[in-house]
């Protein structure tokens, strides 16, 4: 992902996040209202989600976690714009599966097409259950296997390490999380890559499925 967001500034990132809101937006309406919140967003990136998040509800710190240097040097040139600038911003360089944040320090957690690229999702969402506050909310958007058969796909597209509903879901039970719901956004993906406005062409050929689950910290 170093090379990948390499090739991005300021103006790529904030396009990717404009092409992107028809997933991003459902992800973040279901963690409504931010206001006077701390938000961790899992595998920032470039910013897509984090910064979708702060122009439709701003909370009271925005962190986001990445271990890309060149995704979070992007990330951070955005967060100079004058859109949020005065926003408290902390941008932290870590693995989801040891996260660098404080136990019981987030009221909202998010994260979008990352939990995927992690192949010890067990350890990612015990670290959510540790760094979440009780009560707090929960939003994570990915693609899913259709059929119980391993992918071939790449890590980096979100498709080597996807999981299937079934155990995604068994994943965020046994480490104390509530799911609340799930939305199915399949369809709104599929358009967005056979558009062109999202390079994701593992997403059809695998013939994956996306979906936000939300869940709660008990």
């Amino acid at each position: 992902y170093d090379a990948q967001w390499g090739g991005h500034d300021e103006e790529a990132a904030s396009e990717r996040r404009r092409r992107l809101a028809p997933v991003a937006d459902p992800l973040i309406s279901s963690v409504l209202p931010l206001t006077g919140k701390v938000v961790v967003d899992l595998g920032m990136g470039t910013g897509t989600l984090a910064f979708r998040a702060l122009e439709l509800s701003s909370p009271d710190r925005m962190v986001g976690v990445d271990f890309s240097t060149a995704g979070l040097r992007v990330a951070r040139s955005v967060s100079r714009h004058s859109r949020f600038r005065d926003m408290d911003i902390e941008l932290v360089k870590g693995d989801l599966e040891r996260l660098p944040l404080a136990r019981r320090s987030a009221d909202v957690i998010i994260s979008q097409a990352t939990v995927n690229l992690i192949p010890d999702k067990a350890s990612v969402f015990n670290e959510i259950a540790r760094v979440a506050k009780s009560g707090a909310r929960v939003a994570i958007s990915d693609a899913f296997r259709t059929t119980n058969a391993s992918q071939e796909g790449a890590w980096e597209q979100c498709i080597g390490g996807a999981v299937t509903v079934s155990e995604f879901s068994t994943i965020a039970l046994n480490a104390g999380l509530i799911i609340l719901g799930q939305r199915d956004l399949t369809q709104i993906v599929r358009q967005l890559v056979s558009s062109k406005m999202w390079d994701w062409p593992e997403f059809l050929e695998f013939n994956m499925d996306y979906r936000v689950f939300t869940l709660m910290r008990s």
